[in-house]
């Protein structure tokens, strides 16, 4: 698996405001739980709101703020509590009102960012709980400063009155340089402090590298925004200062615009769809499913498939609200017929199942009905996916799929596939391909494109260069890498960190609003 820089969309910080409704006033307050992946086990946190007294419909105060990633199932644990014991500080020995067991996932797909339950508890009464998540932005904003009127350094305040730069510009000769205009994260430009004192200096630079300060003026990100109108400041030399200001020097600034830049969860919460579409190898290099070294073998624990399968389907799932997922098959014989898009619930109209644990239902059945065939081709599924994309799109549906291939196989139709990854890259499309087994993976990691940006076998006649792909929609992940219990844990986070960051690409490359 190749190494990828950070991936900003995955993650977030989240702040979830709690309230209650309850059959008759109490004194409450609402602890977190988080469920251990791995022992799956439900662990205290220090996370709590602040304690209502006497009162049935409590909305608190504290909220309580946690990361968010997408690759990730965070299940939460939510325990409405009556404090009868207000002088013990163990909640443990408070009486319990109810609870409700939810993933992150799920809230930040919800209308709203928001989700109303039933508390569940032993004598069912008719308390409700909810929980809605905010995303906490350090700044969205984008700030775009076009300037006209040498060099020139933005610097920002400290609380102690000195100053750092933030940005400089490339020099320009000319007595009246015009700069491009500069964009800048407002929380890099002023921390997101609208009256931080800024500072731009203008300085001339001498081959002997020193820079001399033609003139330097002080303002505020606030006195820039209000203004509607072109904005001229005199730039002057400091006392205590060498340089020199020619006469009437002036800077002048057109109206700066703030930029609002969408985030992933604001495209998830406005209402965009994630939906999976899994294929499934069933090539003959597979070995006999009834033996034990075949990798569709179905033993005492679950096969590779199948653990590829709930790693992804149990995490996305919880983004698609119907949760209907079409599955395939391919490179084998289904019903005496050689297919690489066989659905397999063997409906042609409607290849849709409900589910992970449809998925995994209708996989337990093809196994014992299929002939393991060949060849391994990825063509195919990649262009019938792209036809129910299209299709998608042209009903003006709001949709971004994710087609999840497992396969233990060497690729026999590449360059039919990378036609179609190219084909399909202007699409809201990312494709996961999880390898099973030993075999040489080596076309995969090619087609990943982390390294090395995707080629065809063809001449740009302009560049006299190969023709490359422009938008990396490929993520490949070998199952052998992960093979301690350990290393488990961390698959889903391999299998699926990219996509936030090639969902994001997508909609900025077509500018597309939440």
């Amino acid at each position: 698996m190749s190494k990828v820089p950070e991936r900003r969309h995955a993650h977030a910080k989240l702040e979830l405001k709690i309230s209650c409704e309850l059959a008759y006033p109490l004194s409450t307050k609402v602890i977190l739980l988080v469920k251990d992946s791995r022992t799956q086990t439900w662990l205290s946190t220090p996370y709590e709101t602040e304690v209502i007294v006497n009162y049935s419909k409590p909305k608190f105060v504290t909220g309580i703020f946690v990361d968010y990633y997408f690759e990730e199932l965070q299940q939460f644990r939510f325990i409405c509590i009556n404090v009868n014991k207000p002088n013990n500080p163990d909640w443990n020995a408070q009486e319990v009102i109810g609870h409700l067991d939810y993933d992150l996932g799920s809230i930040v797909s919800s209308a709203g960012k928001k989700v109303k339950k039933r508390l569940t508890s032993d004598d069912r009464s008719n308390n409700f709980i909810t929980v809605s998540a905010m995303e906490v932005k350090e700044s969205n904003r984008d700030v775009a400063i076009p300037c006209s009127e040498y060099h020139k350094v933005l610097s920002r305040a400290n609380e102690d009155g000195t100053y750092d730069p933030v940005y400089k510009s490339e020099p320009i000769s000319s007595v009246n340089p015009l700069w491009p205009e500069i964009e800048i994260k407002e929380s890099t430009l002023c921390n997101c402090d609208l009256d931080r004192a800024l500072r731009i200096q203008i300085k001339n630079d001498k081959r002997n590298g020193e820079h001399v300060l033609l003139g330097q003026c002080t303002l505020t990100l606030r006195e820039l925004i209000e203004e509607t109108d072109t904005r001229s400041f005199q730039l002057r030399i400091p006392t205590g200062f060498n340089g020199h200001a020619p006469k009437d020097s002036i800077l002048t600034v057109v109206k700066v615009i703030l930029k609002e830049t969408p985030t992933f969860l604001d495209y998830i919460a406005s209402g965009t769809q994630i939906n999976l579409v899994v294929a499934i190898d069933f090539t003959e290099s597979n070995k006999d499913p009834r033996t034990p070294d075949s990798l569709h073998y179905i033993g005492n624990k679950e096969n590779d498939y199948q653990q590829a399968i709930r790693s992804v389907g149990t995490i996305l799932e919880k983004y698609d609200s119907d949760k209907m997922i079409p599955v395939y098959g391919f490179g084998g014989k289904f019903h005496g017929n050689l297919s690489h898009t066989y659905p397999l619930n063997d409906n042609f109209e409607n290849p849709e199942v409900f589910g992970v644990d449809g998925i995994m239902d209708v996989y337990r059945k093809t196994i014992n009905n299929v002939e393991l065939y060949g060849p391994t081709n990825f063509s195919p599924v990649i262009n019938h996916t792209a036809a129910i994309i299209k299709n998608e799109i042209s009903k003006g549906e709001d949709v971004y799929y994710i087609l999840l291939i497992i396969t233990d196989g060497v690729i026999t139709d590449m360059d039919t596939t990378i036609r179609a990854i190219v084909r399909a890259r202007k699409l809201p499309l990312s494709i996961v391909i999880v390898g099973v087994g030993n075999a040489d993976f080596t076309n995969m990691n090619i087609l990943d494109a982390d390294d090395k940006p995707l080629e065809l076998q063809e001449i740009d006649p302009l560049t006299d260069a190969p023709v490359t792909v422009g938008r990396d929609i490929v993520q490949f992940v070998a199952m052998n890498e992960f093979s301690t219990d350990a290393a488990r844990y961390s698959l889903p986070k391999a299998i699926m960190e990219e996509i936030p960051e090639q969902f994001m690409f997508y909609m900025k490359e077509n500018n597309i609003s939440p």
